[in-house]
């Protein structure tokens, strides 16, 4: 008898605290991909290739975008002199994917959003235009991936959130995205510049 009363409490102590180590290996964190975008500007372009300078090193190459044209990875017009936010392979010497940072930043109008938009400035602010559920504070391009940082609009929360987006369309005067499964539609207002007023 006095054997099972030991060995009874011990084994359910052995049982629970197995479980509990199991538990604190779900709790590891994730590393997050690097990120590999490189701000360029574009100094001239063919249907295949194109020839930029990183603004940061002011190196000088030439890299194919013809993959990233196959996988519509191209956002934006190629405009020689427009800084580009580019994902390169340097062994391949080839571009995975381009977004036209020049032609991103201005101001955005939703489609059927009742005066509601976004401005999106050359330093990574952003802010909402009209009344929303977000108060925008900040955007950026990562590994060819739109990313807003935002606050709850109404002040219950002033914990800063960041979502990633898939751009889907930017044109000139378009630019459509995905964020959390819902498409938003913008047009341009304005000349499309990006500085504070």
């Amino acid at each position: 008898m006095d054997f099972w009363k030991i060995f009874l409490p011990v084994t359910l102590v052995f049982l629970l605290a197995s479980c509990g180590g199991k538990q604190a290996g779900d709790n590891r964190n994730v590393p997050e991909e690097p990120d590999s975008t490189m701000y360029v500007v574009l100094d001239s372009h063919t249907s295949d290739s194109l020839t930029f300078t990183q603004i940061d090193s002011k190196r000088r190459r030439t890299m194919g975008y013809a993959s990233a044209k196959e996988r519509h990875a191209v956002y934006g017009t190629l405009t020689d002199g427009d800084t580009l936010a580019v994902v390169p392979q340097f062994r391949q010497k080839r571009i995975l994917s381009s977004v036209n940072y020049s032609q991103l930043v201005g101001l955005w109008m939703f489609e059927g959003g009742d005066g509601n938009g976004m401005r999106l400035n050359t330093d990574g602010a952003a802010c909402s235009v009209g009344p929303s559920e977000i108060t925008l504070r900040e955007w950026k391009l990562r590994n060819g991936n739109f990313i807003l940082t935002y606050v709850k609009g109404d002040g219950s929360d002033y914990a800063e959130k960041a979502d990633t987006s898939s751009i889907k369309v930017l044109e000139s005067g378009r630019f459509v995205f995905t964020l959390h499964g819902k498409t938003y539609t913008c047009r341009r207002m304005g000349d499309g510049a990006g500085q504070e007023d």
